[in-house]
Formats: C-alpha cells, sequence, structure tokens
C-alpha cells in the first residue's frame, strides 16, 4: 500500500481542483429570450442588438433596483431558448442568432382572433414554420398547444357547448400537420388555462366567457389529447402543471431541458431546477433576458405574463 507524501497529496488535491475548474468552465448558462414578453416576435431588432453588443442589462421583475449584465456572446453562453408565437422575422433573416445553439419554444394554438388578435393566421404559421425547417432540426422544436381554454369565442369555428370537441380536433389537424412538414422528433407541450385575477378580469371585460369543468373533466380531456399525439407518435408533455401528471401518457415538462439541450448541442448546460420558477415547473436554469415592460404585440387575452394589454 502507498502511503502518499504531503507533497503528493497537494499535488492531488491541486489536481482535482483543476479538473472541477475545468468541468465549471465548459458548464455554460442558457439563454431565456424570453418568458415574459414576445422577443423574436415583438422585439427583433433590440435583440438583434443586443447579441450584437454581446451583453444586455436586466432589470429583476421582482427587486426593481437589482440590474444585472448578463453576457450573451455565443462564446459565452451553451445555448439560446426562443420563445414565440411569430417566428417569421428569424425565418426571414436569422442575422446574429446564426452564430448561437438555438432552441424554439414555438406557441400554435390557432384560436379565433379575437383571443389571439395579434397572432398570425394558422396557415401562415405553418408556413413559417417550414422555411425554419430548411435551416433547424425538428430536435430543435417544443410547439406549445399552450394553454387550453373551453370558450366558443376562441374556436374559429364552434357551437354553443362544444368548444372541448373543437379544441381536440384543432389539436388533432396541428398533429398532422407537423407530421407533413416532417417534424417527427419535435416535442409537444400543453397545460391548461390558470385563471388568475388579471386573466380573468380581461376576459370578463371583453365579453369572453370561458367554461370551468372540474379536474375529472379536464383529465379526460387532456387524456384524449394524449391518444391523439401518440397517434402521430408526437410526445406530450404537460407545462407546469401537477393536474396533467397524472396522466400516465403526459410527461412532466422541462420547457428549458438543461439535459436535453446537453445532448442536442456541445458543450453541457445546466440540469438543476430552476427555482425562480413556478412551484410545479420543471424547467432547468436559464438567464432571462426580457422585461414585461417591453409590450408583446400579440395582445392575447390569456397572457399570463402581461398584466395589462394597453401599450
Amino acid at each position: 500500500m502507498q502511503i502518499l507524501g504531503a507533497a503528493s497529496i497537494h499535488a492531488l488535491f491541486k489536481q482535482v481542483r483543476e479538473r472541477g475548474d475545468g468541468m465549471a468552465e465548459r458548464m455554460k448558462p442558457v439563454i431565456s429570450a424570453s418568458r415574459r414578453t414576445d422577443l423574436p416576435g415583438c422585439h427583433y431588432a433590440w435583440l438583434q442588438n443586443v447579441l450584437t453588443k454581446g451583453a444586455v442589462s436586466v432589470r429583476n421583475p421582482v427587486y426593481k433596483n437589482t440590474v444585472s449584465t448578463i453576457d450573451v456572446r455565443p462564446q459565452a453562453i451553451h445555448s439560446l431558448v426562443l420563445w414565440s408565437k411569430n417566428f417569421a422575422p428569424v425565418a426571414e433573416n436569422p442575422g446574429q442568432l446564426e452564430n448561437y445553439n438555438l432552441y424554439f419554444q414555438y406557441t400554435i394554438n390557432h384560436y379565433a382572433a379575437r383571443l389571439e388578435p395579434g397572432v398570425p393566421p394558422y396557415g401562415q404559421t405553418l408556413k413559417t414554420l417550414d422555411r425554419l425547417l430548411r435551416r433547424y432540426r425538428p430536435e430543435q422544436f417544443t410547439i406549445r398547444f399552450d394553454p387550453v381554454i373551453f370558450s366558443p369565442a376562441g374556436e374559429i369555428s364552434a357551437g354553443p357547448g362544444e368548444p372541448a370537441a373543437v379544441r381536440l380536433q384543432i389539436f388533432e389537424e396541428l398533429c398532422r400537420d407537423l407530421i407533413t412538414l416532417g417534424m417527427n422528433g419535435c416535442r409537444l407541450t400543453t397545460s391548461y388555462i390558470a385563471l388568475y385575477g388579471h386573466v380573468r378580469r380581461r376576459l370578463t371585460q371583453n365579453g369572453v366567457e370561458i367554461a370551468t369543468p372540474g379536474d375529472r373533466e379536464v383529465i379526460a380531456f387532456f387524456r384524449r389529447m394524449a391518444e391523439i399525439a401518440a397517434r402521430y407518435n408526437l410526445p406530450l408533455y404537460s407545462c407546469a402543471s401537477l393536474l396533467l401528471e397524472q396522466i400516465p401518457q403526459i410527461q412532466k415538462g422541462h420547457c428549458i431541458d438543461g439535459g436535453q439541450l446537453t445532448a442536442l448541442f456541445d458543450g453541457r448546460a445546466s440540469k438543476a431546477r430552476d427555482t425562480g420558477q413556478r412551484e410545479a415547473c420543471g424547467c432547468t436554469k436559464s438567464l432571462d433576458i426580457g422585461s414585461y415592460e417591453q409590450r408583446c404585440g400579440h395582445q392575447c387575452l390569456y397572457c399570463y405574463g402581461q398584466k395589462s394589454l394597453e401599450s
């Protein structure tokens, strides 16, 4: 048995520290752009400018006096997660985005304009997705059918008492169109609407009536959704929903998933849970560079992030 001297032990600890430091250097942050507003669809020039500069100052949404400077140079981050209902600007001209590992959170709900006034029509959205697929792999996309709302006002063609059935038809149409576009390998994410006070008030003020079924009915609906997704071999994930996690065919969602991003791109992304999100959220750590003060032009009546739709 070899007994190490003091010098050897010191050298061993130094190697361990250096190896650990190297691992830390290889683990780079994930940038989220953005849960707080639609940067690709509504603030694309701002986003391009930030990426050109390589840094952005972000005010903490809770502690307003706290401002952080985030390094967004390509070599400083692992990947960039983009959230939008309109990726047409990206499809037309990626600009600085060509230098980044990109992941797309693409919300495609196909609601009526009464609920989503500023969102592009469904057909136009599919054309944008088709253009994006000329540059990016299906595995770089999560398609968000989110949130689910049961309201005749939300559907383009719905009779009294049938919005849930129409939602299922719309979802199946989306699955079919995704497969037609060659989106095998993407993820689907969904959730049931959370009726925060400001959301409920906004819907009421705009004369939008919504059905509020009990948990049993909600679970039955999403079980049907899961069956539809399975027929098209598209994996379905929940978004911050303990209720939907009760359905075996729906996987717990990690909209920002460090494990998935590590598998997609070179380098290591954190797999630690992001404790700054909702309790049921499964996302891993990221740095969000958006602001609630950046107004979203989509004006969706059910929006959680924008407390007021006034410009």
